[in-house]
C-alpha cells in the first residue's frame, strides 16, 4: 500500500466547501494548514451585519466559522477524508469585530483519536493578540466511508 499524503489547501478548500454548502454561502476560504492547524477566512459581507450602526458582521456567522473551521482541522491530519459531528462548543466573545472587517479564524488540534477530537479556535480581525472570540470544541470523528476513494483508514503519525 502507498504512502497517501496530507490534503492540500485546495483540497481542504473543496472539502471545506463540497461538504458543507453553507461554508460556501458564508464564502468562507481556507488560508493556511499544516498538520494539526487550519486556518480560514470568513470575508466581510454586508449580509453579515449584525448592527447597521455599527457595520460589525453578527455573532451568528463568526460562531458557525469557528464551529466549521475547528471541526475540520482534523482533516490536517487524516490521509483520508472523514466526518465529524459537534459535540461541545464553548465559544466566548471577547469583543466585536471592527466595522467592515471581515474574521480569521486560527484552529488547532489539542488531540485527536479515532472517536474524538478536541480543538481549540480564536477568531480575530486582524490581529491575533486582540482576539474576537476564543473556542474550545469536541468532535465526534467517524471512520472513512466503506466503499470509494476515501475508503482506507489512515491517522498521520
Amino acid at each position: 500500500m502507498s504512502e497517501a499524503k496530507p490534503f492540500t489547501l485546495e483540497e481542504l478548500q473543496q472539502r471545506f466547501i463540497t461538504q458543507i454548502p453553507f461554508n460556501e454561502f458564508l464564502g468562507l476560504r481556507v488560508v493556511g494548514a499544516s498538520p494539526g492547524r487550519l486556518v480560514a477566512e470568513l470575508p466581510f459581507s454586508a449580509g453579515l451585519v449584525g448592527d447597521a450602526d455599527t457595520n460589525a458582521m453578527a455573532e451568528g456567522p463568526i460562531t458557525t466559522a469557528i464551529d466549521a473551521v475547528c471541526g475540520s482541522v482534523a482533516l490536517t491530519i487524516w490521509h483520508h477524508f472523514r466526518r465529524t459531528a459537534t459535540l461541545d462548543l464553548r465559544l466566548d466573545f471577547l469583543r466585536a469585530p471592527g466595522a467592515g472587517l471581515g474574521v480569521t479564524i486560527e484552529a488547532d488540534s489539542i488531540s485527536l483519536n479515532e472517536h474524538l477530537s478536541i480543538v481549540r479556535g480564536v477568531a480575530h480581525d486582524g490581529d491575533p493578540a486582540r482576539p474576537i472570540a476564543i473556542a474550545t470544541a469536541s468532535f465526534a470523528t467517524f471512520p472513512p466511508r466503506a466503499t470509494g476513494p476515501d475508503s482506507t483508514p489512515g491517522v498521520a503519525s
